[in-house]
């Protein structure tokens, strides 16, 4: 018995790749995959069969948790390699909630960010030394601060003109041209900024938008990171 079965699971499964087009899957898998599972399956099977012989009666329970076990470890496995970019985005994610101010620095002096679970991206950057969290923003024609970051960094809401409508997450607002002396992100400096101040309660979030990213040489997202680099 110990023999004739995996023998018999081996002949099953050349049939199956004989009366099956080439090119066709079986169960989901091409041939030469099919036909390795197979010959796996067969083997796993032989050795249960003659450690239960060899275990007698007694014994077959032990053999048997001990085959579910590595079978579970197996399909853990294979599960955690098959989705380990799923996996790694969502701990970056996590990561990026957690420390969202956080900005790697990378070979060729690009600046690297983690998505947020909410899923934007938050960019530290500097104004007059101050740091500011950016929202990242290819929708937002330029940079713009809510008042709180201006009054933070220096910029004197009262002598500024709020004569431009801007459209936000709260609805349409007043917001005030302004220049922006240097705004850094890492190593990334770009000066002489055009940007908006909002009107108070205007935004929840400043948003880092066109005016600083089309200076740039690119910005892009890969695997759920942001990638800015400087010309």
């Amino acid at each position: 018995m110990k023999v004739w079965l995996p023998l018999a699971l081996i002949m099953a499964a050349l049939v199956a790749l004989l009366v099956t087009p080439e090119g066709t899957p079986l169960l989901g898998l091409d041939h030469a995959r099919f036909a390795q599972g197979a010959v796996g399956v067969a083997l796993l099977l032989w050795i249960v069969l003659v450690g239960a012989w060899r275990a007698g009666p007694s014994g077959v329970a032990r053999v048997l948790g001990g085959v579910a076990t590595w079978v579970l470890l197996t399909l853990g496995l294979t599960g955690a390699y098959t989705f380990r970019y799923e996996i790694s985005d969502m701990a970056d994610r996590v990561m990026g909630e957690l420390l969202p101010a956080e900005a790697q620095i990378g070979r060729g002096g690009e600046v690297i960010l983690k998505r947020r679970m909410g899923g934007e991206f938050v960019i530290p950057a500097k104004i007059n030394d101050e740091t500011i969290g950016f929202i990242f923003d290819t929708g937002a024609s330029t940079v713009v601060l809510r008042a709180q970051d201006a009054a933070k960094v220096g910029i004197d809401a009262a002598a500024l003109d709020f004569d431009v409508s801007v459209v936000t997450a709260n609805g349409s607002a007043l917001a005030a041209p302004t220049r922006i002396d240097k705004i850094s992100v890492g190593p990334i400096v770009l000066r002489n900024v055009r940007a908006l101040v909002a009107k108070p309660g205007a935004l929840s979030e400043s948003l880092l938008g066109m005016s600083f990213l089309e200076r740039l040489d690119s910005y892009s997202v890969e695997r759920g990171r942001l990638v800015l680099k400087a010309k």
